[in-house]
């Protein structure tokens, strides 16, 4: 049953996994984040240095396909979501995703 989150400020860090950084290149098929720990009901995730889609629908995330992710932004996701997430770069240079895992 999915857990819910009444106000941010539900949301704790999960103390059992160091922060993650994913480097989103133009790998076909997209890159995808580390498995979660069992506890994990949330993830933080912010875009650090690039451009990046990403898509949520077992889509192979392109240039053209998937959602924008501008460089700078940030974005509270349940654990769910984050699973099925897959990235890809949209220009010449990589993007960073730091992700921290959260428990609610």
């Amino acid at each position: 049953m999915p857990v819910e989150v009444r106000t941010i400020e539900d949301v704790k860090p999960n103390g059992t996994r160091a922060d993650e950084q994913l480097t989103v290149d133009d790998t076909g098929g997209g890159v995808q984040f580390a498995a979660f720990h069992e506890a994990t009901t949330h993830v933080f995730w912010s875009s650090e240095t690039a451009e990046c889609r990403v898509t949520f629908d077992g889509s192979v995330p392109t240039t053209v396909n998937g959602h924008v992710i501008p460089a700078g932004s940030s974005s509270i996701w349940s654990v769910a979501l984050a699973e099925a997430a897959k990235f890809v770069r949209t220009g010449g240079a990589s993007a960073v995703i730091h992700v921290s895992q959260m428990v609610v």
